[in-house]
């Protein structure tokens, strides 16, 4: 059997047994044949002589092929269907929901499926032709016009009005009163070059008493040729006289001086 989705559907259960007086309860449980999962419970009412009905809303079928639903009726002894009656067993019964096929009027005709209805838009997308090319207007170069620009400028002579320069020499007389009262440069610090003689002065003083043996034998070098010098210009300008019982010595009143040469410190470079 086949149950169209949307449409409703009365699920029934007759009891076999017509004898039986006794009071009874029916449930349905529909499950999806295939995952076996559960889409509705039902409680079927008594309709008297053993027949339970419930009336349920067929499902969608989204995915156009139609799937199979499950349907067990169970009969329970009590109302909030805890204990089932041990003489009667649970019944199931299978059927296809799926789209039915609808015969047009007049005869022939044909189903519309969902497929069909994918078949026909793809088809129907198909015959829309392809839109045209857009056409652009060709375009044109710009003219050149700049002859007629500068005849037009030409043609304008017009006086240029005087400029009124007093927001400039504004400007300047601020320039000059920033200048006039800017702070004086501050005396300029010569402890660094101070700091830096005194180095100088302590390393030359440093190599003076390192060397001081060398340039001591240099002075009394200097020193013992300048007195030779001397005594030899004295020697030579003496005569001697010699007496029976004397000797006379005479020297110049005032002996020959030789100009006197600066020492040459040159002598003495460290």
């Amino acid at each position: 059997m086949i149950l169209q989705p949307g449409n409703s559907f009365t699920v029934v259960r007759q009891i076999a047994n017509h004898l039986d007086t006794d009071t009874n309860y029916v449930r349905a449980v529909i499950r999806n044949a295939y995952t076996d999962a559960i889409i509705a419970t039902l409680d079927l009412t008594d309709k008297g002589s053993q027949r339970f009905k419930k009336d349920w809303q067929v499902p969608a079928d989204p995915s156009g092929q139609g799937f199979y639903i499950s349907v067990v009726t169970s009969v329970y002894t009590n109302s909030i269907y805890t204990t089932k009656n041990a003489n009667y067993g649970d019944e199931e019964n299978t059927y296809l929901v799926q789209e039915r096929v609808m015969r047009t009027l007049g005869g022939g005709g044909g189903s519309l499926d969902a497929f069909t209805v994918r078949r026909i838009i793809k088809e129907e997308i198909g015959n829309i032709p392809a839109p045209e090319p857009i056409k652009f207007p060709k375009q044109k170069m710009p003219e050149d016009r700049t002859d007629e620009i500068i005849t037009a400028i030409k043609g304008n002579k017009t006086e240029v009005p005087d400029v009124d320069l007093s927001p400039v020499l504004s400007k300047i007389d601020e320039v000059r009163s920033a200048i006039d009262t800017k702070d004086v440069t501050p005396e300029t610090d010569l402890t660094p070059l101070q700091q830096l003689m005194e180095q100088e002065m302590k390393r030359l003083a440093q190599v003076f008493l390192t060397r001081e043996d060398e340039i001591t034998a240099k002075v009394v070098e200097g020193i013992k040729s300048e007195v030779l010098t001397q005594l030899k210009g004295i020697v030579s300008d003496t005569t001697f006289s010699m007496a029976p019982t004397t000797m006379k010595m005479n020297t110049p009143a005032a002996p020959k001086q030789e100009e006197a040469q600066p020492f040459d410190l040159k002598s003495l470079a460290l």
